[in-house]
């Protein structure tokens, strides 16, 4: 009987840990959890209307992966793939924003974070447009028990995407 208690209570134990440990809050990248950065998140989609300074860099090595088999002497196949994960960093001029932010306006040069692998094949002088988060990052992470403020707030424009694939020649900046 004692064997049969001891087994019941390991076994509420470990069923307790399990429930417990399934309700605790994710925690992002930063080291906030997502209820401490609520406040902070924007769900705003901004257009901006660019026209890029420099060439593209990327924050990984573009490379090519491929893979190519043959089956015999006349039949065969290949694929490749480039950009592997990551996000592209390029310097824009900005001719418009939309809703406005406070920290970026027309005629600024910025530069922005983007998941977008057309935006690595655009030269200098040509302007498009793109729709961007506007996100939160802190500047560290906050140690136990610190609460955090406004000297840790930092925004940036990340994840901009094409809004399409159109490309106009302005001219270099």
């Amino acid at each position: 009987m004692k064997s049969k208690n001891n087994l019941f209570i390991i076994t509420i134990l470990c069923l307790t840990v399990v429930l417990l440990t399934g309700c605790s809050t994710r925690t992002s990248d930063s080291g906030y959890s997502l209820k401490t950065v609520g406040h902070r998140t924007d769900s705003n989609i901004y257009v901006l209307n660019v026209t890029m300074l420099d060439d593209p860099y990327s924050n990984k090595n573009i490379g090519g992966e491929g893979v190519a088999r043959q089956y015999s002497d006349i039949y065969g196949f290949g694929n490749s793939r480039l950009w592997q994960d990551g996000k592209g960093l390029v310097s824009v001029h900005v001719n418009s924003v939309s809703p406005s932010l406070s920290y970026i306006s027309a005629g600024m040069d910025v530069v922005l974070k983007t998941t977008d692998l057309k935006i690595m094949a655009i030269a200098p002088g040509y302007s498009f447009e793109v729709r961007c988060r506007n996100d939160y990052e802190p500047v560290a992470s906050l140690q136990d028990n610190e609460i955090s403020n406004e000297k840790y707030d930092t925004y940036e424009l990340d994840y901009c995407r094409m809004t399409n694939p159109q490309i106009t020649f302005k001219g270099e900046n």
